[in-house]
């Protein structure tokens, strides 16, 4: 009785997974192409200090780290219009890797062991540090995404920010989860 039930439930449970499985793959999917779109109009509500591009008309180049679908997101999205009249170029940056000319880093949570490291890199750099970690504001994480009733949404450290010599738009704050006005 009890091998005939077995032979009933694996093959339901194998249907159930394979059914669940381009789901959740799915899911992922959209989450990384919001958390992409997201990271393409950050940039045009913060406003660098001109010695963090070399010449004027640069684009923003937005280093991604420990997150290759982020990337191959914001690739396709960057062919769109430009913010702030700045076009958008992505690099994917390996661990170790020079940040040098980054203006925006996104660590993805593969990489989020290594936050107080790049936190410590960028500290009193133009560089807008985005995380998606619990806790991140803690190790020099200027903006970091949570997820608040099923959806993404972010948090700011404007005191980063300022240490960072970044201004964020009043209208990007208006939209935050939550904003910290002091170092954590």
């Amino acid at each position: 009785m009890q091998t005939a039930r077995r032979r009933l439930i694996y093959p339901l449970l194998t249907v159930l997974a394979l059914l669940a499985w381009p789901l959740g793959a799915a899911a992922v999917e959209v989450e990384s192409q919001i958390k992409a779109a997201y990271l393409y109009k950050f940039a045009s509500y913060v406003d660098w200090p001109p010695a963090a591009f070399a010449q004027a008309d640069m684009p923003v180049t937005i280093g991604v780290m420990g997150a290759d679908e982020i990337a191959s997101e914001l690739a396709v999205i960057q062919n769109g219009r430009p913010p702030n009249s700045r076009a958008i170029e992505v690099k994917r940056v390996k661990p170790g890797e020079s940040l040098s000319g980054v203006q925006m880093l996104f660590v993805g949570h593969d990489e989020s062991a290594r936050l107080k490291r790049l936190g410590d890199m960028v500290q009193s750099r133009p560089v807008l540090t985005v995380t998606d970690s619990a806790g991140a504001l803690g190790y020099g994480s200027v903006i970091n995404f949570v997820t608040v009733d099923d959806r993404i949404r972010f948090e700011v450290s404007l005191a980063q920010a300022e240490q960072n010599g970044l201004k964020i738009s009043a209208r990007l704050l208006g939209v935050a989860q939550k904003i910290e006005t002091r170092k954590p």
